[in-house]
């Protein structure tokens, strides 16, 4: 595949995420400012419901992969027309991080199962719609994994599938945004000193450590995600009023990671520390209930475990 197109793909990809997470932040959000870096997890989190929704009735062909990819560059377009002046540092910070993370892409082998069973099972969702049962013709295929349904949306025209391979680069990308702004915002308020070190310490651990593909199966991109969910939680206990919007990007963050790997629903204990320090405890569960982004996790949730 030609480079420059390569590159010009990646950057379409990159834009598309992040348009679709300003489309949940329209939809859910309106009324908060949201980071890039949350914007993008917010558009993995909703192009994994529009992946998994739509797989149920039909295959994630390139064409039909291009159309759903255009509407999250729009809205890409969109945000960077209402935001061009208060955002134009953090736009380039993320430009900044993912055109060196391009040497993350184009050095890096595949992780080893990817031939056994990660191709095959990004193959087969582009092909045929509702892959269920399929785990009697390999046992790779018992491994389910949502990143498998974000890759196949990188099966694009021209592209082919020589992207299908790189959604791990929008986990560490995304993460690096939200672990140095942690660091400069605290910085420039010489506030939370525990949050400079504990995000100095996650970006460290995350770069160093997670760097190499080969090493992204189908559960280093969710240790990543928890990386920062423990920075947040840290920071929402320690606030003196309940924080609704940090407490609903973590139990999206927490979504996504569970969706990775289905053992990591172990760490919904994650929760309990925030439930403890609540003062109005029954009330505080009973909001939770009445929460939009409870119920589209909740949706998240079941597509994946259906």
């Amino acid at each position: 595949m030609n480079l420059f197109l390569y590159i010009f793909f990646y950057f379409f990809l990159l834009f598309s995420i992040i348009g679709f997470g300003n489309l949940l932040q329209k939809l859910f959000f309106k009324d908060h400012e949201i980071s890039i870096g949350y914007l993008g997890f917010f558009g993995i989190f909703l192009l994994l419901i529009i992946s998994y929704a739509l797989n149920i009735f039909i295959p994630l062909s390139s064409n039909i992969n291009f159309i759903i990819l255009i509407i999250g560059f729009i809205f890409f377009i969109e945000f960077l027309f209402k935001n061009n002046l208060e955002k134009g540092n953090d736009i380039l910070l993320i430009l900044t991080i993912f055109t060196l993370l391009i040497v993350f892409v184009l050095t890096a082998k595949n992780h080893d199962d990817f031939p056994y069973y990660h191709f095959e099972y990004i193959h087969l969702i582009t092909k045929s719609p509702s892959a269920f049962g399929i785990g009697i013709f390999n046992h790779g295929f018992r491994t389910h994994c949502s990143i498998f349904y974000l890759s196949s949306l990188f099966y694009l025209p021209k592209a082919e599938y020589n992207l299908i391979h790189i959604a791990s680069v929008f986990f560490l990308g995304f993460a690096n945004f939200i672990f140095v702004k942690k660091i400069y915002v605290n910085l420039k308020n010489k506030d939370n000193l525990y949050i400079i070190l504990l995000s100095l310490f996650s970006l460290v651990l995350a770069n160093v450590f997670f760097y190499r593909m080969a090493e992204h199966g189908t559960d280093r991109s969710a240790q990543i995600v928890f990386l920062i969910v423990i920075v947040e939680i840290l920071q929402l206990i320690n606030r003196t009023n309940f924080d609704k919007l940090l407490f609903n990007k973590i139990i999206i963050l927490i979504t996504i990671a569970i969706s990775l790997k289905a053992f990591y629903i172990i760490y919904l204990l994650l929760i309990l520390p925030v439930i403890y320090y609540e003062n109005e405890k029954i009330k505080f569960i009973l909001q939770i209930f009445k929460n939009k982004i409870f119920y589209l996790c909740s949706f998240l949730f079941f597509l994946f475990v259906s």
